[in-house]
């Protein structure tokens, strides 16, 4: 959704079958880019995904994961990472609106085991999880102790909880204006480009969806209260598409001023519709419905 702002600078990644080949037929990818200074940064790495080139890294533990090939994949996602970031620096130095845009990523890899997040700015995944409070990956802001020390340690400064008073995020694709420090790897500059990993063992009794989606949502949105608004909505409609778009006007109205994408995957362990809920929203739609008739007639009375 594009919200109120004059471009959208979103994009995002949705790949059911990462192979047609197993093992990792039944391996997924989806991500989230949430660009900023213009939408190129997240048009560029929706379309070069880096998580999709470790795949390679894993054909000789034929797409097991365990500890040891768990290390691996870490490793290939973060220097797949670096590696982007580095591509889209040489194809920004003749074009002024990619030198400035960058943009946050969200990934995810979904395995029959295995969930698999890289999280770099923030957008942020969130799973939910049936009896117990949700798992959520952790922004990058400039104000953190760990990124500040980075911040200052290459010669800028966090002022009004920005780098440089500036730039909202601490890690991200391009912004090389704030990766310029001579003398400094990547990893060191103002910002970087080194993603967070989480990895999570999936629990089919308990996991029922996972959301990935950009701050547009969040600022309105905690964790807690997005997570128990979708299984409200899923307990009433099935269809994933309308409950990911009830997300987003519902931020809308509730004043988010920010360009809004979220993907909404469901597992095993997702609440079913249930008869009882919608025949309840059915009742309450219908007594809205004559509120407002009974208004409007009000109001004809008086004109």
């Amino acid at each position: 959704m594009q919200g109120w702002r004059i471009e959208m600078e979103d994009a995002h990644v949705v790949q059911i079958s990462m192979s047609s080949e197993p093992p990792f037929k039944d391996w997924s990818f989806y991500a989230v880019f949430d660009g900023h200074a213009g939408s190129k940064a997240a048009w560029f790495h929706s379309n070069h995904s880096s998580m999709l080139q470790v795949v390679k890294k894993l054909n000789q533990a034929g797409g097991t994961l365990d500890d040891q090939t768990i290390e691996l994949l870490k490793e290939g996602i973060t220097d797949g990472f670096l590696k982007m970031d580095a591509e889209m620096k040489k194809g920004s130095e003749e074009d002024e609106e990619a030198e400035r845009s960058g943009t946050t990523a969200i990934c995810a890899i979904v395995t029959p085991t295995h969930i698999v997040l890289a999280n770099l700015g923030d957008s942020r995944a969130i799973l939910s999880m049936k009896d117990s409070g949700p798992f959520g990956t952790e922004d990058h802001k400039p104000y953190l102790q760990k990124e500040r020390e980075r911040i200052v340690n290459a010669g800028g400064s966090v002022m009004i909880q920005r780098v440089n008073g500036s730039l909202a995020v601490s890690r991200a694709f391009g912004d090389f204006e704030y990766k310029a420090v001579p003398g400094l790897k990547p990893t060191q500059q103002l910002v970087s480009p080194e993603p967070d990993i989480y990895v999570l063992k999936r629990n089919p009794e308990k996991d029922e969806f996972l959301l990935l989606a950009c701050d547009g949502v969040y600022d309105v949105m905690g964790n807690e209260v997005l997570c128990e608004f979708v299984r409200s909505r899923l307990r009433v409609k099935d269809d994933l598409s309308a409950v990911a778009n009830e997300v987003l006007d519902t931020c809308l109205s509730k004043g988010s001023r920010d360009n809004m994408t979220i993907i909404l995957v469901c597992f095993k362990a997702a609440p079913k519709v249930d008869q009882k809920f919608v025949e309840e929203e059915a009742r309450w739609r219908e007594k809205v419905a004559d509120f407002v008739k009974c208004k409007l007639l009000i109001l004809h009375c008086y004109s």
